[in-house]
């Protein structure tokens, strides 16, 4: 029997016998181990070191005993010497010896240590070697957030020892519940672990022992990874595995239970259970330093506890210290991209499992970023969201609100001519019901897409008035269901949504399916039902409507493969509103493959499969595969010999309008946006719901090139003010917000604080709660733009009681309390307050410093504040510095031109107060043009940089 197998085996047998008693214990080991001496003895000090200790699998637990019978002897280093050190106490016992507090005595200066050694009766090869090897580990580990070596040497009684920086702090977990930290702080604290693990293993060290009572956090705040006893170097060739075993079972990876190589992924292993006990208060295997070995082993083979299930299960004291949350509200705040972060980390398959540390702090930074992370695909809803939080525009856009909107039906106005067959079959048995129906449809005809290219008719005016006729004229039930099927899925292809699905809910309601033709044509209609649903985010109601359809296909038309295709998109459509990226890319690339072999696929779904599979991939950062497919739609729309003008290539064009901006190349993002915008109106009209949504998408891509003035005239004139009037009360508010950051870029700030007090009413007559994070977000804008229009003061004292609420609620660590530190920097600014401002400002650069790197734009724009603060304080050469340096490192970011520019203008001004007015005037002359373009007359710094060259004089364009 191999070593490997016989300690699975010694496992096994110890799992049976260890909750037995005396003699029934003894019977059962003697007949599970038979006359296998070696597995007998194994078990048997499995079972004795269960008895005393929790490491049974380390040399720890026999060293730990030793320990015990020599405590009196170990107090006799009291008061020696060793080294340049004087031991003072005992502050820790450890599996080699004890650990003392030391003083240097050589008079050199002042310092304390900790000073580890072992003991001569914990001594043997093996324990001196791993002894031997944490002192070489520490010395070659300098980090700030690892203890550091001070000094090592042998005893006269030849016992190793060595002093390394003594800390005095508490466990990580103990520490953060002790400070009461919000998720977000003790994130950004775990990001310390993180720098020192990633150092360690860049240093080819695996610590393979990672638990809170190894990573102390000082009075100040600072993380310090302690005790690498068990520590291993990555060995030889591969440098990734090592086979030396040792370990903790509360914090065991399973390749350590298991013989398995151990590598890096072991320290990720054991992050995740530290992650998981920070954020839900709970060990993912529910064990604790009682838990019976035995009960462990158990518990250590199943499945980690969900981290939000966890949280729900914390108890309220437990909630209340993560930021002041109930259970309910802890759990809520843990679902998504944390939860999926533990989750990665505790995967059994080490190779499952992050790639690196590095990797597991890139999602860490992207979910206090509001960026998607890499352990989970999300929705394109979800990206766009967290997108527009990190964008100049408020935190959440409309777009976002209503993506779906545009992103994934099966334009129902291509099948007006099918529906109006298929209504004329369902009403057979009835001649008049039938002539009527006739009418109708052949009214609506007139809105499909082939006949409203060529004709100036509204789509939207038609069918809004063939509504009104059905809610007048008196049909029989079967016919007024399939009119209103049909409306409802013509108005859902003009991107309306609530009224598709009234409609649709009408017409579906007892419709039948007695043959195939019948049957499949009411699976058409529980297609538009289930994608109208999906809009409106009903994401299980949609689901259910689209298998119910597909099964209907199925039954009925087994082995087509134009039904197949159709089935397989809805499906696609359903998985993706429930946020099921996997599944629904799956199911698209199922579409486009049977296309591929079917003569005559269904255009309109094919090409939806492929502006999907388009959108999905470009949420996902996928910019390029996201532009080619966009493209293969638009080359398969084209190869069907459909018109220029034909509504299937709207968006695909939005599709390839998003992937191209996300390569950096706006201009032809913009061209793409205002070919679909054209195909729209000459299609359907200037109006409706869709066109707002494509206006506002192209506001939004001005916005984001620095293009102020024509991004808000765009979204006023015809894009987010129609997305505020025609949605709920939330998105209302959502929309008027978006609009007013739009209007403070470009300096209309008397109608950005209009709109920003509009959309705080619109949160108030949707029941928003007061604390909520949207709301706070516009009671910024709109702070922030009182203070922008002159009335500095009073906004800051608005900012102040924000910021007060951001420390309540998400704590002093959070992006939001940094936020809002730096726009009272901004308010500072805008007073020429120094006295006010520099606090403020060296408060902003430290926690924006935790935040982001150091390349952020945030910390380049704190340059310029300072110099603008140097300048009110009459330091012009050190306002100078700052400035140009600001301005150095604005260009080496590529940032927009419209930011050079005003970085450009401040410069000028303390250029011209310098008596440099040649300089002054040139750099006017660069920034004047684009701030020109982008802005009003009235926003700040072009009105800054106009006065300035009104006193100038002759500044001409560069």
């Amino acid at each position: 029997m191999s070593d490997t197998t016989r300690r699975q085996r010694a496992l096994a047998v110890f799992d049976e016998v260890a909750e037995l008693d005396g003699d029934v214990r003894e019977q059962r080991l003697l007949a599970l181990c038979g006359d296998d001496a070696a597995l007998l003895a194994q078990v048997r000090a499995l079972l004795a070191a269960d008895a005393e200790a929790t490491e049974p699998f380390s040399a720890a637990s026999r060293w730990g005993a030793a320990l015990a019978a020599e405590q009196t002897e170990g107090d006799g280093l009291l008061g020696r010497n060793l080294g340049a050190w004087t031991v003072l106490r005992i502050i820790g016992r450890g599996g080699m010896g004890a650990i003392y507090a030391a003083e240097r005595s050589d008079g050199a200066y002042r310092q304390q240590a900790a000073i580890k050694l072992i003991r001569a009766s914990a001594d043997s090869r093996a324990a001196r070697e791993r002894f031997l090897r944490e002192r070489q580990i520490l010395a070659q580990l300098q980090h700030p957030n690892i203890a550091t070596l001070l000094d090592g040497g042998i005893t006269a009684g030849a016992e190793p020892w060595f002093a390394m920086e003594l800390v005095d702090g508490e466990p990580i977990d103990r520490w953060c519940d002790a400070h009461r930290l919000s998720l977000r702080a003790r994130v950004v604290l775990f990001l310390q672990v993180l720098d020192a693990v990633r150092y360690a293993h860049r240093n080819l060290v695996v610590h393979r022992d990672l638990k809170p009572s190894n990573l102390l956090v000082d009075q100040e705040g600072r993380v310090k990874l302690l005790d690498f006893g068990i520590a291993k170097q990555l060995q030889g060739g591969d440098r990734t595995a090592t086979l030396d075993r040792a370990l903790t079972f509360e914090y065991a990876s399973p390749e350590q239970l298991h013989d398995a190589p151990i590598t890096t992924a072991t320290d990720l292993w054991q992050l995740g259970v530290i992650l998981h006990r920070l954020l839900s208060g709970a060990h993912p295997f529910g064990l604790d330093r009682d838990t019976p070995v035995a009960s462990q082993l158990q518990r250590l083979e199943r499945d980690p506890e969900p981290l939000t299930r966890a949280a729900a299960q914390a108890s309220s004291e437990q909630a209340l210290l993560r930021g002041g949350l109930t259970p309910a509200a802890l759990s809520q705040a843990l679902r998504g991209n944390l939860a999926a972060i533990v989750r990665t980390c505790l995967r059994r398959d080490p190779e499952q499992r992050y790639a690196s540390a590095d990797a597991l702090a890139g999602d860490l930074r992207a979910w206090l970023d509001d960026r998607p992370i890499a352990a989970v695909p999300l929705s394109r809803r979800q990206r766009t969201q967290l997108w527009l939080r990190r964008n100049r525009a408020l935190a959440v856009s409309a777009a976002a609100v209503a993506v779906a909107l545009l992103a994934g039906t099966a334009v129902a106005l291509w099948q007006a001519s099918e529906a109006r067959a298929q209504t004329r079959i369902a009403l057979r048995e009835s001649e008049s019901a039938k002539a009527t129906l006739a009418f109708l449809a052949d009214t609506l005809a007139a809105a499909a897409p082939e006949r409203a290219m060529s004709t100036d008719v509204s789509v939207r005016e038609l069918l809004d008035a063939a509504r009104r006729k059905l809610a007048a004229r008196n049909l029989q039930p079967q016919a007024r269901q399939t009119v209103q099927r049909l409306l409802g899925r013509m108005y859902l292809g003009l991107g309306e949504p609530r009224l598709s699905v009234e409609l649709l809910e009408q017409g579906l309601r007892g419709a039948p399916a007695a043959y195939p033709a019948e049957g499949l044509a009411l699976a058409d209609d529980l297609d538009a039902y289930a994608s109208a649903l999906g809009a409106l985010e009903r994401g299980p109601q949609s689901m259910a409507a689209a298998r119910r359809a597909a099964a209907l296909r199925t039954r009925l038309a087994p082995g087509d493969p134009v039904q197949a295709i159709r089935a397989h998109d809805q499906l696609a459509d359903a998985h993706y509103h429930l946020g099921e990226n996997a599944q629904a890319i799956g199911e698209w690339q199922q579409v486009l493959a049977l296309a591929g072999t079917t003569p005559s696929p269904p255009v309109d779904v094919v090409s939806n499969s492929y502006q999907m599979l388009s959108g999905v991939l470009q949420a996902q950062g996928e910019s390029k595969a996201a532009l080619r497919y966009a493209d293969q739609g638009l080359a398969f729309v084209e190869a069907q010999r459909l018109p220029a003008d034909s509504p299937l290539r709207v968006n695909l064009l939005r599709g390839r309008a998003e992937a191209l901006a996300g390569l950096g190349d706006p201009a032809a993002a913009e061209a793409a946006i205002l070919r679909a915008i054209a195909i729209q109106q000459r299609t359907v009209g200037a109006g409706g719901t869709r066109m707002s949504m494509l206006q506002n998408a192209r506001g939004l891509l001005l916005n984001d090139q620095g293009r102020y003035r024509e991004a808000a005239q765009v979204m006023e004139r015809s894009g987010a003010m129609h997305l505020a009037a025609s949605g709920s009360a939330g998105e209302a508010a959502l929309s008027l917000a978006n609009l007013a950051s739009v209007l403070e870029n470009a300096g209309d700030y008397s109608r950005a604080i209009t709109l920003a007090t509009q959309a705080i009413g619109k949160l108030d007559e949707a029941g928003v709660d007061r604390d909520a994070a949207a709301r706070r977000a516009i009671e910024r804008v709109q702070a922030r733009t009182l203070g922008l229009a002159g009335r500095a003061a009073e906004a800051d004292a608005r900012l102040q009681a924000l910021r007060a609420r951001a420390a309540r609620l998400d704590g002093v660590d959070s992006a939001e309390y940094a936020m809002l530190t730096w726009q009272r920097v901004v308010m500072a600014r805008r007073m020429h307050d120094p006295a006010r401002g520099l606090p403020l400002l060296a408060d902003a650069r430290t926690r924006w410093g935790a935040l982001v790197p150091a390349s952020h734009p945030v910390l380049i724009h704190a340059l310029r504040a300072e110099a603008a603060f140097a300048r009110d304080r009459g330091e012009l050469a050190h306002a100078e510095r700052a400035a140009r340096e600001a301005l150095q490192r604005l260009v080496q970011a590529k940032v927009l031109p419209v930011d050079l520019a005003i970085a450009r203008s401040e410069l000028a001004a303390i250029r011209a107060q310098r008596a440099d007015l040649a300089e002054a005037r040139a750099l006017l002359a660069l920034a004047l043009p684009v701030l020109r373009d982008a802005m009003l007359p009235g926003e700040i710094h072009r009105a800054d940089a106009e006065q300035l060259a009104r006193k100038l004089g002759r500044v001409r364009r560069a």
